[in-house]
């Protein structure tokens, strides 16, 4: 288990009861998948009033600015980063949680895998994202680190594996990337696959 104290609880948010918050949602949703396809630098307010059929000016009524649409995004993000954050820490073994982390945060998002490619192309964009917009990127890299030093504490690994906490970053974002292809019965394999390299590749750390 990895104490999650020092990650922010999840930020609850009223469900949509009017149109114009239909019409908000919709446009969050939009604006996932092309900052998620295009990175922050290239996506447009264009193609993203394309991608849901709505006008430029539409989307200004909602968000004056890109860098708040893209804020208003991560937070949504960042919320369920949040979730399977806590729900993973509760496993027993830093590979379990790994695995649970990627099960809940990214697989469990499926059915939009625009959630994992926004992840991944957060961490790619960290540089060039404004000020304070790459949390969830930043609370991944926080829990891996986190459970890192947990099961180092509890004997589980070697205390100071040099490098363990960035190897694992990449494992995940290169789950993450796999997974946001979208291939439901491939994902399966490649998470079972994992779990076994997993098991047996920290046993030997």
């Amino acid at each position: 288990m990895t104490n999650t104290s020092w990650a922010p609880a999840r930020r609850r948010g009223r469900p949509p009861a009017s149109d114009s918050a239909v019409t908000r949602e919709r446009i969050l949703q939009a604006a996932q998948k092309v900052f998620a396809e295009s990175g922050y630098e290239a996506a447009t307010f264009q193609a993203i009033a394309m991608e849901i059929g709505l006008t430029r000016p539409a989307i200004n009524n909602y968000f004056h600015s890109k860098s708040a649409l893209y804020g208003a995004v991560a937070r949504r993000v960042s919320d369920i980063v949040l979730d399977a954050i806590h729900t993973a820490s509760d496993a027993p073994t830093l590979a379990e949680q790994l695995l649970t982390f990627i099960r809940v945060a990214i697989r469990g998002e499926c059915a939009d895998p625009s959630l994992a490619g926004f992840l991944v192309q957060s961490a790619i964009d960290v540089e060039h994202l404004p000020p304070g917009k790459s949390e969830a990127a930043a609370l991944v890299e926080r829990f891996v680190g986190a459970a890192v030093a947990a099961a180092a504490q509890r004997g589980e690994i070697r205390q100071g594996t040099d490098g363990l906490t960035e190897l694992l970053m990449g494992l995940i974002w290169g789950m993450a990337f796999q997974l946001c292809r979208g291939d439901d019965t491939r994902s399966d394999d490649v998470l079972d696959r994992l779990g076994v390299l997993l098991d047996q590749g920290l046993a030997a750390a």
